[in-house]
């Protein structure tokens, strides 16, 4: 049949790009497709572009051997132009495609100037290229079998270019409207953000309750009223040998289950001396003070045999709370312990709060802290943990006290016990991280910025007028913690991030984007706001969207911050 093959051809494919472009549109914009559509989503286009495979060959099999019917008559003899037109279109799109890429390049660029010019290119080149294979195949045997195996691979490009212009364009649709863009990004940080945080709910002072035994005792433990009915299984579960989850809860529920103390106490003694959990050990040496004082008193002296550096803190922290209780003898013995164990780096921290804030003494961490924070002391560390466990008026040290501490970073985060010194001594600490990250003397500066950075300290106005100085530090680290200082300054670090976000140097341009990831002050929404959409639609430009996408971060995390 004489028609015109070679268009027949093309139009199911030029309906199956803009089928594609207008999915992704669709999905980027105003809709979602159902799950399976996502999950399936290359199946469906194979299904298209089987469709489309089979439409040609039946436009195929219809033209017979007029492949060539309605070609010019030229083609016939010298094809070459048509194949340089091909070449053209390709490279005339590829042109047009960089110089979306180029910096004063707007959002309109990427939403309509290269769809359509990449549009008209392709098919342009297709129908180029396809022109000769069929005047070709119509000249061999087996024409219209040749058509289609040579016609294919032409074809394939229409799916691949469809897939890249439909994500090119929802793209582009969302940068342009900051409003879209931030609420999606800020749903889905959300969910993130609470997602992560439930993973990481702590989880050492309790035990969760697995057991069908577990949770039926945590039941009881948690109501506001008598288990008597409860008491059997409770006496049945405290064992050494039971499972951490269920003696954990049936030492909870003690205290609603009238047991005796001839029964109970002696349970939990030998829970505290024989089992493997130091959690549930310190949750039975608690529970001890249920059964009375008097009672208590007459297994002290397996209680005090709990404070030393072999146990585990919990075990000793709970044995020397209970202790304290059971009168004046009793904090003598467990003032000697602790007192021992402040020499000893497992327990030198958790042994100079109780002296402090319970025992009152701390004369005794005050002239251990003193007699060690010495450059040649080998236990200066020790010295350093108990700053902070130290009451306020007795965080008076030497200049030369403090340059100790400060030699002592090892990481600068806010775990390092040189930085919580550092932190403890308020005003006092922050001036000597300062002099640290401008001039270095007594440690690596990029480990004071990061110290700096990673706390929060009350001067915020000293705070904010540091971070902007060693913003334009050489040092690529100091600059990035001083940046995230910069950043949780709040409100007030503003107009100088701003001013970071125009200059033309990347690297300070950098610093101001990282500034702003850690921004999450609510006061400065409204500005950030105003900057946002100033700096988006389809006439921005890709440092206006650099700027937006920065600003949109802060917005997110305020977003986040808020929920």
């Amino acid at each position: 049949m004489k028609f015109n093959a070679l268009r027949y051809l093309i139009l199911p494919w030029f309906v199956l790009f803009c089928s594609i472009i207008a999915a992704l549109i669709l999905d980027g914009t105003v809709i979602h497709f159902l799950p399976f559509v996502y999950k399936y989503d290359l199946v469906l286009i194979g299904a298209g572009v089987a469709l489309c495979l089979y439409f040609n060959f039946r436009t195929l099999t219809k033209a017979g051997i007029w492949l060539a019917y309605n070609l010019p008559v030229h083609l016939r003899t010298n094809p070459w132009w048509w194949f340089a037109r091909a070449g053209i279109a390709i490279a005339f799109a590829y042109l047009i495609y960089g110089m979306g890429t180029a910096d004063w390049a707007p959002v309109v660029w990427q939403a309509a100037v290269i769809p359509v010019v990449s549009m008209i290119c392709l098919f342009t080149a297709i129908r180029s290229l396809l022109g000769p294979v069929l005047v070709w195949c119509s000249k061999v045997a087996f024409s219209r079998i040749s058509a289609f195996v040579l016609s294919w691979p032409i074809f394939l490009l229409v799916p691949v270019v469809a897939l890249f212009l439909g994500r090119t364009i929802a793209t582009a649709y969302r940068e342009s409207r900051p409003d879209f863009a931030f609420t999606q990004r800020a749903e889905n940080t959300a969910y993130t953000e609470q997602a992560s945080r439930e993973e990481v709910t702590p989880t050492s002072l309790s035990i969760a309750a697995v057991s069908n035994v577990a949770k039926d005792l945590k039941q009881a433990a948690d109501a506001d009223r008598s288990c008597h009915d409860k008491s059997k299984l409770i006496q049945r579960t405290l064992t050494p040998q039971g499972d951490a989850d269920a003696v954990f809860w049936a030492i909870k529920a003690v205290s609603c289950a009238e047991i005796k103390s001839v029964v109970g106490l002696p349970k939990l003694a030998e829970i505290m001396l024989k089992h493997p959990n130091s959690t549930v050990r310190a949750a039975a040496i608690s529970q001890m003070l249920q059964f009375g004082i008097p009672n208590v008193k007459q297994i002290g002296y397996l209680l005090v045999k709990r404070i030393t550096e072999k146990e585990p803190l919990p075990v000793i922290e709970a044995s020397s709370l209970v202790m304290l209780k059971l009168g004046d003898e009793e904090r003598a013995w467990v003032g000697k312990r602790l007192t021992n164990l402040l020499d000893t780096p497992k327990t030198s921290a958790l042994a100079s709060k109780i002296l402090v804030s319970e025992l009152k003494k701390e004369d005794v961490v005050t002239k251990f802290v003193a007699n060690n924070l010495t450059e040649d002391s080998p236990e200066k560390d020790l010295a350093i943990s108990m700053v902070c466990s130290l009451p306020a008026k007795a965080r008076q040290f030497s200049e030369e006290q403090i340059n100790v501490i400060v030699a002592s970073l090892k990481t600068g985060d806010p775990q390092d016990p040189a930085v919580k010194a550092l932190v403890c001594l308020g005003p006092m600490g922050f001036r000597v991280l300062q002099k640290e990250i401008f001039t270095p003397q007594r440690t690596d500066k990029s480990l004071a910025a990061r110290a700096f950075a990673t706390v929060e300290w009350q001067d915020s106005q000293s705070v904010l007028e540091t971070a902007s100085s060693c913003i334009h530090d050489q040092d690529d680290r100091v600059r990035a913690w001083c940046s995230q200082a910069l950043g949780q300054s709040g409100a007030s670090a503003i107009p100088n991030i701003l001013k970071l976000l125009q200059s033309d140097d990347q690297t300070l341009k950098a610093v101001a984007t990282r500034a702003l990831s850690f921004f999450d002050d609510p006061a400065a929404k409204d500005r950030l706001m105003e900057e946002r959409t100033k700096n988006s639609g389809w006439m921005a430009n890709k440092k206006n969207l650099e700027w937006a996408r920065a600003i949109d971060q802060a917005l997110v995390n305020m977003e986040v911050s808020q929920h």
